[in-house]
């Protein structure tokens, strides 16, 4: 525990956190970005220090691109699929009648 009284955070608990992987948040602690202390040959982080690298790298919301363009991840539509089998079963049908 810190002098707050809080745990501190191993990098799977910050990973957890943050849905990220665990090499994901080591890289970051190599990288500088994320303070980190080791002792007896463990990491470990401060929780207001996690906080702080949180609120470091926020997103504006001007800098997303916008919903719009990006592409449609729907597959396009076979055309021997069972749709096209479908409409023609219903198009036979509506001749007979």
């Amino acid at each position: 525990m810190n002098e707050d009284g809080e745990r501190l955070l191993s990098p799977e608990d910050i990973a957890r956190r943050c849905g990220l992987s665990r090499r994901a948040v080591y890289r970051a602690i190599e990288r500088g970005e994320l303070p980190a202390a080791r002792l007896c040959s463990r990491l470990r982080i401060q929780p207001a220090d996690f906080d702080a690298w949180i609120g470091a790298n926020q997103v504006e919301t001007s800098s997303l691109p916008e919903v719009a363009s990006f592409p449609r991840l729907r597959a396009p539509v076979a055309t021997n699929g069972l749709r096209r089998l479908a409409m023609q079963a219903s198009q036979k049908e509506a001749e007979q009648r």
